[in-house]
């Protein structure tokens, strides 16, 4: 677990605590272990002598990913009986506490006034003294005292055999201290502030026992259908051939279109190829083209003959590792679980070339056919199709996020197909109507940011301009743009662009600093055309953004 930076804090300590939580952030998609798949443990307080591990004795040692306990007398049987969370399955457990009845105990749940005290009495201690016992037995009313959880608000107190209560006292939050009466072992008693004698309490008649179970998993889906709510454009897909690798250009992604992923010793996608093969005037009569990849280079002369054995119809090539990492990358992004992309998978195009439907495993051509009729589908109806279950939405379709995407292939070191992906998706984005300027304007942006990191600068210059024709009331395309011409001494064209950010954001300390150094610069190229009254003033505009520029005032 990443820890907070201690002492001077860094741009090292911040980096690796950073890209700590990342690679906690990562355990988590891809059903890792917190903790290693260490069992669960338990230890028992040996009347102060120290602790044992009654792990396995106890039944607590399962071997789920767990991250709270919570006590709670559930069944009213006088023991405290436990629920468990976990991260992975089983997510929750109750564990019924079966204790022999042969020791006392006493149940107390505080009520506070609702004015020197919270009504559930948080902050408040409870000590319970026993005949011929000097130390009492202590317990708080705490408002969390696990992981995203809480015990119940009863507190409860394990007497032993044949115990006898001398007398209750409670400290109420804000010091003032109270001796309760009437309590007696084996019950349950309200307590409320300022009153002296506690009130008996019965748990309901009418409630239902639990019945003990073991855990029961589901078989994994031998395949999975994912329809995407926001369609986003493919990453970039190369194919192989005796001349070497070429990338699939956009015009030949334009749906309907199926791009699957197949091996040749895979006999479900065998299988698939093989209905595929049956079935092809059902799938060329609706339009939809296939292009098969053959995924593993070192078998393309089997992946040849198997296709040659199927006669099958449809465009077939062999594929590079780089598509395949680009496509599980994709997928990725799009889900909250980075399961590996399994073989087959299949990704369906619409017709604009973006990805509508995603199939990990076999997809039927019945099913296949039944998704080519919503492609053309009222948003919101398509919507309807990429949840498993009916219900009804509070807001609006979800918004595309190609920058989701770039990220996973930014994480994995991809930063040039992950560039090339956002070069391609703004050209298909700006194909489809009603997409948002803002949105091509983020993509822009970002694409401008990954060219000025890789020195490619007016790259970089033409993706700025691009996002503030896109919208030109944006800070951060203002302040890059302005930047980026400040460097190449295109001082006036700068100053422009910095001064329009400065009237959309006036207290940015960097931005007054960049228009420091630009007036500065231009009065210096000013200075030497013997334009001096015009320098003068830019060196006044200078000091008048920044005073650290001390060079401006001499």
């Amino acid at each position: 677990v990443s820890q907070s930076p201690v002492g001077k804090i860094t741009p090292e300590n911040t980096m690796r605590y950073r890209q700590g939580w990342k690679a906690l952030n990562r355990l988590l998609h891809e059903d890792r272990s917190f903790s290693g798949n260490e069992r669960n443990c338990a230890f028992l307080n040996c009347r102060g002598t120290g602790f044992a591990d009654i792990s396995s004795a106890s039944g607590f040692d399962f071997p789920d990913d767990s991250r709270a306990v919570t006590a709670v007398d559930w069944d009213f049987d006088g023991d405290l009986d436990l629920w468990m969370t976990a991260r992975t399955a089983p997510r929750l457990r109750f564990l019924r506490n079966d204790l022999a009845a042969n020791a006392d105990w006493v149940a107390v749940k505080l009520s506070g006034n609702g004015e020197t005290t919270n009504r559930d009495a948080v902050g408040a201690r409870v000590q319970l003294y026993l005949k011929n016992q000097q130390v009492p037995l202590i317990r708080s009313v705490h408002a969390g005292d696990a992981f995203l959880s809480q015990s119940s608000g009863w507190l409860h107190f394990g007497l032993g055999p044949n115990a006898s209560i001398e007398k209750l006292l409670v400290r109420w939050p804000g010091g003032i201290q109270e001796s309760i009466s009437g309590i007696e072992p084996g019950e349950r008693f309200l307590v409320t502030q300022g009153v002296a004698a506690a009130k008996s309490w019965s748990p309901p008649s009418n409630r239902k026992s639990l019945t003990p179970s073991p855990p029961v998993f589901p078989d994994p889906e031998p395949s999975a259908r994912i329809v995407l709510s926001a369609r986003l454009s493919p990453p970039p897909v190369y194919v192989q051939s005796e001349n070497g690798v070429s990338e699939l250009p956009a015009d030949r992604l334009k749906g309907p279109l199926l791009i699957n992923l197949w091996a040749s010793w895979c006999a479900p996608c065998i299988s698939e190829l093989r209905e595929w093969t049956a079935a092809e005037s059902r799938i060329r009569s609706k339009g939809l083209r296939i292009h098969v990849l053959h995924a593993d280079p070192e078998n393309t002369v089997a992946a040849k003959r198997a296709l040659a054995k199927l006669k099958f119809p449809f465009d077939a090539d062999n594929t590079t590792s780089q598509t395949v990492r680009n496509l599980d990358l994709f997928q990725r992004s799009l889900l909250d679980r980075w399961l590996p992309m399994p073989v087959p998978g299949s990704f369906l195009l619409d017709r604009y070339g973006r990805v509508a439907v995603v199939y990990k495993g076999p997809v039927s051509v019945d099913q296949l056919l039944a998704d080519i009729d919503l492609l053309d589908a009222d948003p919101n109806l398509w919507r309807d199709h990429s949840v498993p279950f009916p219900g009804q939405w509070v807001g609006p379709p979800p918004d595309v996020d190609p920058l989701r995407v770039n990220s996973q292939f930014v994480d994995h070191n991809e930063i040039a197909e992950g560039l090339n992906y956002l070069q391609r998706h703004v050209v298909v984005a700006e194909t489809v109507p009603g997409t948002s300027p803002r949105e091509l304007a983020d993509i822009h942006f970002v694409i401008g940011i990954i060219l000025q990191e890789r020195k490619k600068t007016e790259a970089a210059l033409e993706a700025f301009e691009k996002a503030r024709v896109m919208n030109p009331q944006d800070f951060r395309i203002l302040s890059e743009l302005g930047s980026i011409l400040l460097n190449l001494a295109r001082y006036e064209e700068a100053l422009t662009h910095l001064n329009a950010a400065l009237k959309i954001n006036a207290a940015d300390v960097q931005l007054k600093r960049s228009l420091g150094k630009a007036h500065y610069r231009y009065a210096n190229s000013l200075r030497d055309k013997g334009m001096i009254s015009e320098a003068i003033a830019n060196y006044q505009d200078a000091l008048r953004n920044d005073i650290k520029q001390l060079d401006a005032a001499n």
